[in-house]
This record gives structure tokens, sequence and C-alpha cells, in this order.
């Protein structure tokens, strides 16, 4: 009777559908996510998102079926001073007292050459949605991450200011806010 139901159990398994996708997160020890403003072209501010989390379930072979979300702590900010902390996570800023998490949703992920996606979604901050992209590079082995490997990469995404309310009456620093990650996901 065991071996009827092994023998049932290992014939179910090996005859399903594999499922195409898999499921990815950060690897905390090797992801950084930072941020850049510049003014008139030159760098005038830049930190790090601390505390953050991100769930992807990849399908490497139909992309387009991929769906990412990540998730920021506003508070998390590191800028280089304790002042300067205060002033981005401030109200007339990110206002990370209402406003604890800013998030990405994909909505659409597509293969733009070997090694690249592009990401469309939705970002959230301060309760505010708008479209966002996201540009991705690969920079590892896609078949060693098809088996289990750690897949490196390094993405990038810019948003206006004034369409999130993010210091209206701030003129040192440009509308545009760059958004870099540096990173690996791991399963």
């Amino acid at each position: 009777m065991l071996r009827t139901a092994a023998s049932a159990l290992s014939v179910l398994l090996f005859t399903l559908p594999l499922q195409a996708q898999s499921n990815w997160n950060f690897d905390r020890a090797a992801t950084q996510i930072a941020f850049v403003g510049h003014r008139f072209g030159a760098v005038v501010t830049n930190g790090r998102f601390e505390h953050y989390d991100g769930t992807f379930a990849i399908d490497f072979d139909h992309p387009e079926k991929s769906r990412i979300k990540v998730t920021l702590d506003t508070a998390s900010i590191k800028a280089g001073s304790a002042l300067v902390d205060g002033f981005i996570t401030g109200a007339s800023m990110l206002d990370s007292a209402r406003f604890p998490t800013a998030t990405f949703v994909s909505d659409s992920v597509i293969r733009t050459g070997e090694r690249g996606l592009d990401i469309r979604g939705r970002l959230t901050i301060k309760g505010m949605t708008h479209p966002f992209q996201v540009s991705v590079m690969i920079d590892g082995d896609v078949d060693g991450a098809r088996h289990g490997d750690a897949l490196p990469f390094h993405a990038s995404g810019s948003f206006l200011r004034p369409v999130y309310d993010i210091g209206r009456d701030v003129n040192i620093v440009d509308d545009q806010i760059d958004i870099e990650i540096r990173g690996r996901l791991a399963r």
C-alpha cells in the first residue's frame, strides 16, 4: 500500500508541468538602493535606503510574465549627516512620519537585449501613484541563475519631485531624482 502511494506520488510529481517563474529576493549583503539629486548637472545630494524589501517572480523564458514589487522604508535614508537625513525624511520632502513607505509594482517586463530589461510599473510616494520606468541590466550568468545561482544586476530610473509633492520650495536640487540599484537577487 505504501509502495503504491509512493509510486502514485512519483508519477504525479514528474508529470506536472514545471512552473516557469521562480521567486527571488534581494541579497541584502550585496544590494544597495541609492538616490541622486543634481543641480545644473552636478551631484548635490545622494544617499541610500537602509531598509527595503523586494519580491521578484522571474520567468527567464517569458520575461513578460515576471512580476516585481519593491518597498522602501522612507525613514531609513542615509545621506551623510543626521541633519540632511532629517530634512529629506521631514514633512516638506518625503514626510516619512505620515508616509513610511514608497512602493514600486511592475505592470510589464520587456526584454531589451540579451541582458537588458525594461520594467514599467507604478511608483507610489507620499500616497501618490504615477507611472515609473526602470532600466535593468543583468550582470551575471542567466543560465546559472536558472539553476539557482545568485543574479547580479544594476537598475536605474528617475522621477520628478513635484509630481509627488516633494520639496516644492526646495531649489537647491533639480526636479529630477535618480534611483540607482546595484545588487544581487537570491532565492
